[in-house]
């Protein structure tokens, strides 16, 4: 189980929608009044099952859900193929609907972000990518998260105002019938000097990148410049795509050869279907994200939003998860990533210290294509 192997590794510091317009004459609901408001009625909630855990606690909790008025909002990028069954299956055990706003990571980022400018708060529960999660946290956007569940989730998934419900594995993947025998990497290295021409990069990597970039600064003794040199050569002889479900696709149809960071739950998933991609044997170390879930700031559902979050990581929703090919952030659930293969940690929090560096400095190297951006 993923969990397990990953948690004793050493930790590696490495356009959106508009916001939806407040109803004319309404009160500003985003204002910091309501943010108190919102975190006050969620310490009477916490207050209310303080002790209480399994049956008794999801009962007390449906109690108190059920005196709430108002939608449950969900605000997430994981594709609508999975957060969609999940939220059924929320739906179907408590009766309490879930309104699903799915984008990118950076696109729920913004409009959470536009939306807090204007005064008009949309979600009730947030999941989205490690670093947004962590940007949303530092803007005072995410309550505290007191939950017992969160015993079981990795601990390096586990902060103050939010925790893993999965984890995001990067790999490099290839085409098949484009590589095999020996001509299927073994190092980073070759990933980005190898396939000149043939190579596809994700356009918002920056952090994979930055991760990597450590690596291979600490362990492998370049310095910062050599290796940043290698992906900027990467660069320069491959193509760019926005969007790792796109990558996937565009590599299963042969649009290129082979790829730098895909999402590994992708390739099975594809191969299933007899796509010719496989992403074993390996190359190591796999870079490991945790994708988060939390509490918005401004909810006034708080009992239905700890509900969900609860039921988002708990072994009844982290088991759809591994059905799905995903790498579950609950440490007794088995299945996803393979224990035996060696991982490296994106730290979300130390790299938000220098996010502008590293996003920047992935520009420059992704502006080094010529190709122009494929874009789903």
């Amino acid at each position: 189980m993923v969990g397990s192997g990953i948690a004793g590794c050493l930790l590696v510091a490495a356009c959106g929608a508009p916001p939806t317009a407040a109803p004319a004459g309404s009160e500003a609901a985003g204002s910091e009044g309501d943010s108190a408001a919102g975190a006050s009625a969620l310490e009477e909630v916490y207050a209310a099952v303080e002790g209480l855990t399994g049956q008794e606690r999801f009962d007390t909790l449906m109690e108190l859900a059920a005196e709430e008025e108002g939608d449950l909002s969900l605000y997430t990028s994981t594709n609508l193929d999975e957060s969609g069954p999940i939220t059924d299956a929320f739906t179907d055990l408590t009766e309490f609907d879930v309104d699903l706003y799915r984008a990118s990571s950076s696109s729920v980022l913004q409009r959470i972000l536009q939306e807090n400018d204007a005064d008009f708060p949309g979600a009730d529960v947030v999941a989205t990518n490690g670093p947004e999660m962590t940007i949303l946290d530092t803007e005072g956007l995410l309550l505290p998260l007191e939950s017992p569940v969160t015993e079981d989730i990795v601990e390096f998934g586990v902060f103050d105002n939010w925790a893993a419900v999965y984890l995001n594995v990067f790999v490099s993947a290839w085409n098949t019938e484009a590589i095999s025998g020996d001509e299927v990497p073994t190092s980073w290295e070759e990933v980005l000097t190898g396939y000149d021409n043939r190579l596809a990069m994700e356009l918002g990597d920056w952090d994979w990148f930055a991760t990597l970039v450590g690596h291979m600064v600490e362990e492998e003794g370049m310095s910062e410049e050599e290796a940043v040199e290698l992906f900027r050569e990467a660069a320069r002889e491959g193509v760019v795509v926005d969007g790792h479900t796109v990558m996937a696709e565009l590599l299963a149809a042969g649009e290129f050869d082979i790829t730098s960071s895909s999402y590994q739950h992708r390739i099975p998933q594809l191969a299933k279907d007899g796509a010719p991609v496989a992403w074993e044997p390996p190359v190591e170390p796999a870079i490991v994200r945790p994708n988060g879930i939390g509490i918005h700031a401004d909810t006034d559902v708080p009992a239905k939003a700890l509900l969900l979050v609860e039921y988002e990581l708990s072994p009844e929703a982290q088991s759809q998860l591994v059905e799905f090919d995903r790498s579950p952030a609950n440490d007794t659930v088995e299945g996803g990533f393979p224990d035996d293969v060696e991982v490296l940690l994106v730290d979300v929090e130390a790299l938000l210290d220098e996010r502008e560096k590293w996003e920047t400095l992935y520009e420059e190297v992704i502006q080094e294509s010529g190709s122009g951006v494929i874009e789903g």
